[in-house]
């Protein structure tokens, strides 16, 4: 799948994401800077990838979700490169994911971050709360 604006794409092709700046970019980040290399590139391969293209090919940004494309799915990995901030491709990249029709039966979209609630929340996302934040649970390794 191809989406265009403003002369920027995004695209589900995994053979044109440049894995050298997508690892460079998540070892950068708070959530994925102790993941080796060689397992968050796995992550991608097995995840639904969703490459960002500048006007000139560059890699600017990157998004996967991990799903069994009709019940659940998890958004991890979204960011855009400095260089392209507050252009609002942030928004249109979780905009497109989220409407993505390959992912269009899937019943619960979860995510986790620590410091974009209010870009997810222009999306729909809301918190967990009450009945349904004591439901969810997690096994870390």
């Amino acid at each position: 799948m191809s989406w265009l604006r403003h002369g920027f794409e995004i695209n589900t092709d995994k053979t044109k994401l440049d894995r050298e700046s997508i690892l460079r970019m998540l070892r950068a980040t708070y959530w994925a800077s102790e993941v080796p290399p060689a397992d968050l590139w796995e992550s991608i391969l097995n995840s639904r990838a969703y490459g960002m293209y500048s006007p000139d090919g560059e890699q600017a940004g990157f998004a996967r979700v991990v799903t069994d494309v009709t019940r659940f799915a998890w958004l991890s990995d979204v960011y855009v490169l400095p260089v392209h901030r507050d252009r609002g491709l942030g928004k249109w990249l979780i905009e497109t994911v989220i409407n993505d029709p390959a992912l269009a039966k899937v019943h619960r979209l979860l995510l986790s971050t620590n410091d974009a609630h209010a870009l997810y929340k222009e999306h729909g996302f809301t918190t967990l709360e009450g009945e349904e934040a004591t439901k969810m649970m997690t096994l870390l390794r």
